[in-house]
């Protein structure tokens, strides 16, 4: 017998027990253990027991499993402890013990960069975490934007940091606004890893709505959001996982950074929106100093 422990999601608190010493998860009711959320494949994980030790192995599901962090390889079987958290799609669950920790932290260290080694088992004691971001980097990256004058070069600057910052970004974009008119104007500074001239560089649904509110946009698996939440240009640009933030100085709007991540969910965790948020700022300021000298330098030469 298996038992699990559903942490969040419909089934979020219930814990079921599944006769055997091999069952299957996924939402088709075909398995042993259905689990109704979307982002779970039809038939999605398999679970065996031997003995007092506990094996996973994903069946080439759409959204991969995660277990500690870390997304385990499509086929392969890898042990875990009892309470290691677990996620299938966007639902984590434990088996044979509760998890005790926060599930919102779970999901802020998953990083699907990184794949558990076969035959490796994760303890509940020596989660493999992705480091903690260097507020002290951030900090170094706002000054250097301070001593910047020029626009171009301003904006650049802003990217190469996201991007040292933020390794699972595919692709970026700062977009600035006409402060009188709220409209786009010419300046883009954009940037992808694998350039492809025909696809668009970024989501204007996300841009539009987050130039409209000036709050952030966060969406870690853009296939869980709701439909209305989705565009189409999302999903012809293949688009999984998707920050925007507005730029905003003296309480006016100047623009917005858009990253993305495509063709994997979870591109992102919270921990990466607070990052871009506190860059924000100072990259606002550093934009607003750097128009303003261009606009110094254009009144001398007149």
């Amino acid at each position: 017998m298996i038992k699990i422990h559903v942490l969040n999601g419909p089934e979020k608190g219930q814990s079921f027990e599944v006769e055997g010493d091999t069952i299957h998860v996924g939402r088709s009711s075909a398995n042993d253990l259905k689990l109704t959320d979307n982002s779970i494949s039809r038939k999605h994980l398999c679970i065996r027991v031997d003995g007092d030790k506990y094996y996973v192995k994903d069946l080439k599901s759409t959204n991969g499993t995660v277990v500690q962090g870390l997304k385990i390889t499509p086929e392969t079987e890898v042990e875990v402890a009892q309470g290691v958290p677990i996620a299938i799609g966007n639902i984590f669950f434990s088996i044979d013990k509760p998890y005790e920790g926060d599930v919102d932290t779970i999901e802020g260290d998953m990083d699907l960069s990184k794949s558990l080694e076969e035959g490796a088992p994760v303890g509940a004691h020596d989660r493999p975490m992705t480091p903690a971001r260097n507020m002290e980097f951030v900090f170094k990256v706002c000054e250097a934007l301070m001593q910047s004058e020029n626009i171009n070069k301003t904006l650049e600057m802003i990217l190469n940091y996201i991007f040292q910052l933020l390794e699972r970004v595919d692709r970026g974009v700062i977009i600035l606004v006409d402060i009188e008119t709220g409209k786009i104007a010419d300046i883009i500074c954009s940037y992808e890893k694998n350039r492809d001239e025909t696809v668009m560089m970024y989501s204007r649904s996300i841009v539009d709505r987050v130039l409209e509110s000036k709050k952030p946009i966060f969406m870690s698996d853009t296939l869980s959001e709701d439909k209305a939440e989705r565009s189409e240009s999302m999903e012809m640009m293949k688009i999984r996982s998707v920050m925007c933030v507005p730029l905003i100085s003296r309480a006016q709007i100047r623009g917005v950074i858009y990253v993305d991540s495509v063709n994997q969910p979870f591109g992102f965790r919270k921990e990466d929106l607070k990052l871009l948020t506190a860059l924000s700022s100072p990259a606002a300021i550093a934009v607003e100093n750097a128009l303003l000298h261009s606009t110094l330098e254009l009144m001398k030469g007149e």
